[in-house]
């Protein structure tokens, strides 16, 4: 018999508790959104991609690649997994992602939705980079901040994505780019015009820290889950004057950041997580052109259908990945003969 055994949710993606038995007498499409919220998944394509990176949409959207491994348990092969990692832009940070907060991507969450259980903040909109600098886990700048809100396909965005992402150097911790904060002071929380507390931002969780002088401000970090080491206060001090240095000269002389406007000065300082989600899955299960699931030796495995981000495609993501592949996948089962 064909068909799926699935757990039951409401409209907010919470267990009911309740299985539900789904028979399909023709074929089942698995389109349940991809696989970059599985840690070890997705770090089969990309190593660096370790547990400090959420993803777009999380928490109410867990891409936790249930589909991909349900297929592979009866012998579905992978495909494209060059996609994940070549498509770059598709896969990181975009442009409108807030800081503060875990789930940093979007929608964000605000206290009056049902689902805002789950995200536990709402986090961050930056307005203009010219406000804050982005250090990672070791208090340094990384690279031009102004980027990040920039369009996909602006120059320099690429290397934004690549700075991100790279390996700290640290033999000892093999993990990609983060954790990465934001560092501002009070005076520029003013002029985004933030309010600084629970519910916009996380302190509880160990997401936004707040101290008098950027020392402190460092030595508080730690407490992070993510933080997997002490942010060296001297260093993130340094890197902080060496900042200020630059809005006296106009000139950003490490990364290029254009006129540096604003210096961090005013008291009280604060660190935001502004480490980058991950976006779009451009890799997944093999497919022909009915969209039907393949297997390791090429072969169809029949009435196994995948599409959207469940699905492999090339340099195509998104919902039209998902309408095109859907639509191929019904049409090619739909003139099948029905199971007994």
């Amino acid at each position: 018999m064909l068909g799926i055994t699935a757990a039951e949710v409401d409209k907010w993606n919470k267990p009911t508790g309740k299985v539900v038995n789904i028979r399909a007498r023709k074929g089942v499409i698995v389109a349940s959104g991809g696989h970059n919220g599985n840690v070890d998944f997705r770090r089969m394509y990309d190593p660096a991609l370790t547990e400090e990176y959420t993803t777009w949409g999380a928490p109410y959207t867990t891409k936790d690649a249930d589909g991909e491994l349900a297929a592979m348990a009866i012998g579905a092969s992978l495909w494209t997994l060059a996609s994940q990692t070549n498509g770059g832009e598709n896969q990181y940070n975009r442009p409108g992602s807030s800081i503060g907060t875990r789930h940093n991507g979007s929608p964000q969450f605000l206290p009056t939705s049902p689902a805002f259980f789950k995200a536990g903040a709402t986090g961050l909109n930056v307005r203009d980079w010219q406000n804050a600098i982005m250090v990672k886990e070791h208090g340094r700048r990384f690279y031009e901040e102004t980027l990040r809100g920039k369009p996909l396909g602006s120059p320099g965005w690429r290397a934004s994505i690549t700075a991100a992402t790279r390996w700290s150097g640290d033999p000892n911790r093999l993990n990609g780019g983060g954790p990465i904060w934001a560092i501002f002071d009070s005076a520029a929380a003013k002029r985004e015009q933030w309010t600084v507390e629970q519910p916009w931002v996380d302190k509880k969780g160990g997401f936004f820290f707040e101290a008098d002088t950027l020392e402190e401000l460092a030595s508080k970090v730690k407490a992070c889950p993510y933080q997997w080491r002490a942010m060296p206060a001297e260093a993130l001090r340094a890197t902080v004057t060496r900042y200020n240095s630059f809005v006296d000269s106009g000139v950003d002389a490490d990364l290029g950041k254009p006129t540096p406007i604003y210096k961090i000065e005013t008291p009280p300082f604060y660190a935001a997580w502004a480490t980058p989600p991950l976006h779009d899955v451009m890799s997944g299960l093999r497919i022909n052109a009915n969209g039907q699931v393949m297997d390791k030796q090429g072969q169809v495995i029949s009435g196994l259908y995948a599409a959207g981000e469940s699905a492999s495609g090339i340099s195509i993501h998104g919902l039209a990945k998902s309408i095109i592949f859907g639509r191929l996948g019904g049409m090619h089962a739909a003139k099948q003969p029905a199971a007994t």
